[in-house]
């Protein structure tokens, strides 16, 4: 099965794909929502290429479902519209198919559809498809999980299961549980090493694919990046949690006593507690108390813009 799936993936990159482009659009991102499907769709038919074949909204649900529908019809790529997760959830499940897709803008940080098209909107996005190629694409591998931005672990991450919480109208009940939740989060560590080195101790590990400014939206690499760049923080108390909150943003988070940065293409990692929470391109999982990670260049199959508005 390696091997069909690899060959499929060479016929991509030479060009030997399939005809026409599908677009997927994700009806539960903020995005959609916002603008409404049917305004997207007409979007879509608008400015996409005179080889759109079909445009297909889902939910979050039956995402997956759909990516595989799309990639036995055998297209030359397949467009998804919607946040990070979205993107993430379309290059896992159609690269190992052969099948490039492509991250269109339909969330809130949007850092995939970034790499691949640079600063564009949607509606620049979509222009630009009528050109361009197969492209691998670098990213990180945590045992049978794959991410292709930034992985953050530690209890911490935990925080994110709150976030639809935190966006309902009765969004108080969010608050309060993040408040009960923070004196176990500062209590928590991760211990984690690249290669032989010795292991280092924080309450929090982010590893990005490249710089981890250009994971949090802070600027774009000017090349495929070749490196991991991990971070681990010491947050002791909601002042701590501010201060590196507000170094982060004005990118001066690595002049910080409490945060330890360094590069490297794998990593050991070791929590305290039997599992491991973690964030894989913004998605949350709970992972085993030991994990490896490791970088791979050849990770994602997307589509790539023969254009783009800006670098990388």
């Amino acid at each position: 099965m390696q091997a069909i799936n690899q060959n499929r993936t060479n016929d991509a990159l030479s060009g030997a794909s399939g005809d026409g482009l599908i677009v997927i659009i994700n009806g539960d991102a903020g995005f959609v929502r916002k603008r409404g499907p049917h305004a997207l769709r007409f979007l879509i038919r608008r400015h996409a290429p005179s080889d759109l074949r079909r445009v297909i909204t889902t939910d979050r649900h039956d995402l997956r479902e759909c990516l595989r529908d799309a990639a036995l019809q055998r297209p030359r790529a397949v467009a998804v519209i919607g946040g990070d997760g979205t993107a993430h959830a379309a290059i896992e499940a159609l690269s190992p198919l052969g099948v490039p897709s492509i991250p269109l803008p339909g969330g809130t940080m949007n850092r995939l559809a970034a790499r691949v098209f640079g600063r564009a909107s949607l509606d620049q996005c979509l222009t630009m498809l009528d050109g361009g190629q197969p492209k691998r694409l670098a990213g990180g591998r945590v045992g049978d999980h794959a991410f292709f931005v930034a992985a953050g672990f530690g209890a911490w991450m935990q925080v994110q299961s709150l976030r639809e919480r935190l966006r309902k109208p009765k969004s108080i009940a969010g608050l309060r549980a993040f408040i009960r939740m923070a004196p176990r989060q500062f209590a928590d560590r991760v211990s984690w090493a690249a290669g032989d080195a010795t292991p280092l101790s924080h309450s929090t590990l982010i590893v990005g694919v490249g710089r981890i400014d250009t994971a949090f939206g802070f600027g774009l690499e000017r090349h495929e990046p070749a490196l991991f760049e991990a971070a681990g923080a010491d947050i002791h108390d909601w002042g701590d949690l501010a201060w590196v909150t507000g170094a982060a943003v004005l990118r001066r988070w690595r002049r910080l006593k409490r945060v330890t940065a360094l590069s490297t293409r794998a990593l050991h990692l070791e929590s305290n507690h039997e599992g491991t929470p973690a964030l894989l391109d913004g998605e949350f999982h709970v992972l085993g108390r030991v994990n490896a990670v490791t970088f791979e260049p050849d990770l994602g199959l997307v589509w790539a813009p023969a254009r783009r508005r800006g670098p990388w």
